[in-house]
């Protein structure tokens, strides 16, 4: 089978259980108290930082050692420029806010304050090399059609970040509503965050000899912009309301439920 169509096909299941992770949204008590917010960020957090070292890091380090580059010098290049591009992301969202606001951050037009646009743009930026991942996984399948174990590599690849894709999708649309936005707009741009994935998966799949090589410095940048806006913007709005254990708490489960997820699936 076509290896482009077989990318569509993985990428196409793990964007769609973002997009089912994001209904999360309509089960949700419309006021959500500070706390209950606070543990949601946590939980956010963690998952990302979980995410940034088992689905990103770690992987990344494979990649670059099986194509003969040193591992932690790729990484760290790679890690780096993710965090430069959001740190300058930040400066312009910062100025916009200010222009729009009269320097308080009370939110944009639509409800979204900052730190969720941030947000969306860490998951966003990690779900391309997620996905390209993918679709890397099954044009190799495809070239050796043969060798059936590429293939059931491949699913369980797809499998695997698509579980793991449940929770983000409801990390990003749960801080939406919080903010003032409609159940219904939270969930298409949650769910939109991974709309990336079956795009940049079949685009994977048609340069699979460039990919390879450059893929670990994409996963390293992944990697450095989800680190970025944890430790900017999640961890310390995680602590701010009345019960300061509630994020820590939050992103323990988090990092915990990503973790075992990752692992288990790995």
């Amino acid at each position: 089978m076509n290896g482009i169509f077989l990318a569509f096909l993985g990428t196409f299941l793990t964007f769609f259980v973002t997009v089912i992770g994001s209904a999360a949204i309509f089960f949700v008590r419309r006021e959500i108290s500070d706390n209950l917010q606070c543990g949601f960020l946590g939980f956010a957090g963690g998952v990302m930082v979980a995410a940034s070292v088992w689905s990103l890091l770690l992987p990344g380090i494979e990649f670059a050692e099986a194509n003969g580059q040193t591992g932690w010098l790729v990484m760290t290049v790679g890690f780096l420029f993710g965090v430069l591009v959001l740190l300058a992301a930040d400066g312009c969202l910062n100025r916009y806010f200010e222009r729009k606001n009269g320097n308080q951050e009370q939110g944009i037009s639509n409800g979204m304050g900052k730190s969720t646009a941030m947000l969306i743009l860490a998951i966003t930026a990690h779900n391309i090399p997620e996905g390209m991942s993918v679709g890397l996984a099954f044009s190799l399948a495809a070239q050796s059609p043969e060798n059936t174990t590429l293939l059931s590599g491949a699913i369980a690849l797809a499998v695997g970040i698509a579980i793991q894709n449940f929770p983000e999708g409801t990390a990003v649309a749960l801080p939406l509503v919080k903010e003032g936005m409609s159940r219904r707009k939270a969930f298409m741009i949650a769910g939109m965050t991974a709309v990336v994935e079956p795009v940049f998966g079949m685009l994977a799949a048609i340069f699979a000899t460039v990919v390879r090589t450059s893929m670990a410095v994409l996963l390293a940048f992944a990697a450095g912009t989800m680190i970025y806006v944890v430790v900017e913007e999640l961890i310390p709005q995680a602590h701010m309301g009345e019960d300061g254990k509630t994020g820590t708490l939050g992103f323990v489960v988090g990092f915990l439920v990503m973790m075992i997820l990752d692992v288990g699936l790995g």
